[in-house]
């Protein structure tokens, strides 16, 4: 009954119920919790191939990675776990985004996307989350993660004139840098601009 790939398997079917369905995921989050914490890349990356092969990469991403990484760093805040072991987990979550996506770099693209984050915001796992989803459904990405000076930020949307630019926050203390941010980019471009991240919680 713990077998991965079966977990895997059947939370991907629409006839399972939805208590089973979130008993399923919530014991594949427990897994890679795990997993995540004792620097475990190999366990990590089978549990993502064995979920994605049957549910898919955004599936994965959302349903059980984001919940995962929310939660580690909701116990870093409370003192719960050490920073040693945050960023062990997010180095390993890191290594599987970026080895995910490096499979979308021959995908023909469609629009052209910046991902970046306010000054002094140095998590950028959701960025290159987003950037990896975002080339595997064929955009090309501009990731400017992690943190770089406004200016910087705003002569390069000038000059590659993107169709969006999407502004990760993770921390409550850099929603104001990046409401200065935003302002920057309207203020110099016409481009459509979206703001997310866990500091918006």
């Amino acid at each position: 009954r713990n077998d991965k790939k079966i977990i895997s398997y059947l939370s991907s079917i629409d006839n399972v119920s939805i208590e089973q369905k979130e008993e399923l995921l919530t014991k594949l989050r427990a897994q890679l919790y795990r997993y995540l914490i004792n620097g475990d890349f190999d366990s990590t990356k089978q549990l993502y191939d064995t979920y994605s092969s049957t549910s898919g990469t955004s599936s994965f991403f959302e349903k059980i990675l984001t919940p995962v990484m929310y939660q580690i760093g909701n116990m870093w805040a409370e003192n719960q776990l050490g920073i040693a072991d945050e960023h062990v987990a997010s180095n390993i979550a890191n290594t599987l985004v970026k080895m995910v996506g490096s499979k979308y770099t021959n995908v023909p693209k469609k629009k052209k996307i910046i991902i970046c984050v306010p000054e002094g915001e140095e998590h950028n796992l959701g960025a290159n989350i987003l950037e990896t989803h975002f080339c595997s459904i064929g955009h090309r990405v501009y990731n400017l993660t992690p943190t770089e000076p406004h200016d910087s930020i705003v002569n390069f949307i000038e000059s590659t004139k993107p169709d969006s630019v999407i502004v990760s926050i993770t921390l409550v203390d850099n929603i104001r840098p990046g409401q200065r941010l935003v302002k920057k980019i309207s203020d110099r471009t016409e481009v459509p601009i979206f703001v997310g991240g866990q500091a918006l919680k």
